[in-house]
């Protein structure tokens, strides 16, 4: 544990010590020396005295003296002696008004600055070691009769004959420009470009190589662009972008040339037109996608699939116009007929109208009403729409329809389809294309196209349109509400509530009368409460209140007690229920405010404090006796 005296030498250590040495000085050319210093620290220390104390021992009387030895902590003043240190300006520096140390010539520089102690740097055309020395421009030395040798408009020092180089130029007669990477007065700045530019040694401009461009030629040259400075216009076509240094083109994926200006040669696509085609049946490939193009009568990714039945020409795309199963060519859509018929799309018979075979000899026996021709080789009968039958007598089977009928109805909700077309017709309640919907909210009926007269809220069926009344209703339109004390669906359920109660009748939720609450209205209003579902506060004075009404909030008084809100005592000479009875107490008696018994006065009693005291007593309520004389003794 820390002692005090630990604590107050370190105290002492950081006022002393430590915040001296924060620095008042700024800059360079700062010193430090160590100075002793006396400081006045108080100290503490433990010093021992005997001290007497008594222990029980076998003597009269029966105590013994005993000494022992403790410690006392005293404190004294000690002087020591610290080191500081203290900071200056080094030799050759002195301080200025900004805490800054700089350096001191002994002798003044007449045209320049100190630079360090006792060093003059002299403006431009004077030397000398206090820069008083001058010559004309391109002379130094005495009377000025040398010729300074320094190039590149460099000058010389007019008393030594030294050169002063200009910007980008080193060397004893300043003839060597800056190494690269280098530029500016004595080569000493850093050149900043990238991309392997140059600077100049002069100004330190970067010169930026072909495909760069910008202050450090940090940038490429733009979408576009190429060569030196990016001032060249690229010239690819169709996408294709160029070398930014050379202005070469990189072609996008389907073409090629020197501009990008040629697609891909037949037989290849994609990507520097490397891409060999893989398409059949003499097909050609999209130079960019690769994608096939077919020759008419083909289809599919790679054309090895010929026209589907029916369908011809460029990606089968037409539909062939051959009749009576006549053959179309996939590729030209050109009909070859079967035997019987003749004709650019076999629409033709061979055999007249009824007659039919090789020789046109036989006779048809179609249903001719129901029949769409007779085939003039074969004489079988092709049905019109919604017949069937070897001689078309027979309509469709139940949900077929169609030529032939050998299309299925696709009707919902037990619906039945025309045999012809297969238009649906929809049973009551349904609608749409297929049967598919009901009727819309609000309709019944075939097509439903009746409107439901259901009231409040109800539904109506929509085959029928009979109506289904909310709970609370009651009706064929559920035009009624539910008779008294029933409630809920079609109005069945009796009604639960107490007290006159009301129920709701959706929900039977009862709906409690004046002075009564709870789910059933079978409780009475708490104390303070009143009116419907006991919701109003009573508004009596809590001291002269026996109740309140919780039907009607009317307060009830207190005996002795009057007023609205049963706020104030009887007057004097009433009691009772608000304080409409009056009292009969005689000679000055007063009256109880609850129950009207008489307080006489003294002297007096009775119910009304009617009689005098009985000779002998006086007093309230004449119970004292009077004092009487006897045997000597007097009371008082």
């Amino acid at each position: 544990m820390m002692t005090l005296t630990k604590v107050i030498i370190l105290v002492n250590f950081i006022i002393l010590v430590i915040l001296p040495q924060v620095k008042l000085l700024e800059g360079p050319n700062v010193c430090t020396k160590q100075e002793p210093y006396n400081v006045t620290v108080r100290v503490s220390e433990r010093k021992p005295k005997q001290v007497r104390e008594y222990v029980w021992c076998l003597k009269i009387p029966p105590r013994c003296s005993k000494y022992k030895i403790e410690f006392e902590v005293v404190y004294k003043n000690e002087v020591i002696t610290k080191i500081r240190p203290i900071e200056e300006c080094c030799p050759g520096y002195a301080k200025n008004s900004l805490n800054r140390c700089i350096p001191v010539c002994s002798e003044e520089c007449l045209h320049g600055s100190c630079i360090s102690p006792d060093k003059c740097k002299c403006e431009p055309g004077y030397g000398g070691p206090t820069c008083d020395i001058s010559c004309p421009q391109g002379r130094w030395g005495n009377d000025c009769k040398k010729h300074c040798m320094c190039k590149n408009n460099s000058t010389c020092d007019p008393f030594t004959g030294k050169c002063e180089c200009g910007r980008g130029w080193i060397g004893t007669l300043c003839s060597l420009a800056c190494s690269p990477g280098k530029y500016g007065k004595d080569c000493a700045e850093t050149c900043r470009c990238r991309n392997e530019a140059t600077c100049d040694h002069i100004s330190g401009a970067c010169i930026c190589k072909p495909g760069f461009r910008g202050p450090l030629c940090e940038e490429l040259c733009p979408n576009g662009t190429h060569g030196t400075m990016c001032l060249s216009e690229c010239r690819c076509q169709n996408g294709g972008s160029c070398d930014p240094v050379t202005g070469d083109c990189f072609c996008t994926p389907g073409w090629t040339g020197p501009v990008c200006a040629n697609a891909c040669p037949e037989g290849y696509w994609g990507k520097e037109c490397k891409e060999v085609c893989n398409c059949y049946n003499g097909a050609s490939c999209d130079h960019l996608t690769g994608e096939c193009k077919c020759k008419p009568g083909y289809l599919g990714e790679q054309c090895l699939a010929t026209c589907p039945l029916n369908m011809y020409g460029e990606d089968c795309r037409n539909e062939c116009k051959c009749k009576n199963d006549g053959k179309c060519s996939p590729a030209t859509g050109e009909c070859k007929c079967p035997h019987g018929w003749q004709g650019d799309d076999c629409s033709k018979r061979t055999c007249p109208e009824g007659l039919y075979g090789p020789g046109c000899n036989h006779t048809c026996e179609c249903m001719e009403e129901n029949t769409q021709l007779c085939h003039s080789w074969s004489g079988k009968c092709i049905c019109k729409a919604g017949w069937d039958g070897t001689t078309c007598s027979r309509p469709c089977p139940f949900y077929t329809y169609g030529e032939g009928c050998r299309s299925v109805c696709t009707c919902y909700n037990n619906a039945q389809c025309l045999p012809e077309d297969g238009k649906c017709l929809c049973a009551p309640g349904y609608q749409g294309p297929k049967c598919s919907l009901p009727c819309q909210k609000g309709f019944y009926g075939e097509d439903c196209a009746h409107r439901c007269l259901c009231k409040n809220g109800a539904t109506c069926d929509t085959e029928t349109g009979r109506c289904f009344c909310l709970p609370g209703w009651m009706g064929q339109q559920c035009d009624r509400p539910c008779n008294e004390q029933y409630y809920g669906k079609n109005c069945t359920q009796p009604c639960q509530c107490k007290n006159n109660g009301a129920c709701e009748p959706q929900n039977g939720t009862c709906i409690c009368g004046p002075g009564f609450t709870g789910a059933l209205c079978n409780e009475r209003c708490p104390p303070g409460k009143f009116g419907r579902n006991c919701a109003q506060e009573c508004d009596c004075d809590e001291t002269g209140t026996a109740a309140c009404n919780p039907e009607t909030g009317e307060c009830i008084c207190k005996h002795s007690w009057k007023g609205v809100r049963c706020e104030s005592k009887c007057d004097n000479g009433l009691f009772g229920e608000n304080c409409h009875q009056r009292c009969d107490c005689l000679n000055n008696g007063s009256c109880h405010p609850a129950d009207g018994k008489c307080s006489c006065t003294p002297g007096w009693s009775g119910e009304s404090c009617e009689h005098p005291c009985a000779a002998g007593h006086y007093g309230a309520g004449c119970k004292q006796m009077c004092p009487t004389r006897g045997f000597g003794k007097s009371y008082m």
